[in-house]
């Protein structure tokens, strides 16, 4: 498995410990693993419908076609 380290005030850092114990997780670790794939997951979702939405405005309004999500992203936001 792949190693990311990543600083963070120590709040937070707490935060996160606390929040690993109240919800039965093994370890900090685990929490924010879980966390990082749901958000994932989450932002995924959010492309697709970006792009669904797009591809209606496009039929609607005959917008230039984007190359790219990020360029969907810009022109819907």
């Amino acid at each position: 498995m792949a190693k990311v380290s990543v600083d963070v005030p120590d709040s937070l850092k707490q935060k996160i410990e606390e929040t690993a114990q109240e919800k039965d997780y093994k370890s900090p670790s685990e929490y924010i693993r879980h966390a990082l794939r749901q958000q994932l997951e989450r932002d995924e979702e959010i492309d697709i419908e970006l792009l669904y939405r797009y591809i209606n405005l496009q039929k609607e309004e005959e917008l230039d076609k984007a190359k790219d999500i990020d360029q969907v992203r810009e022109e819907l936001t």
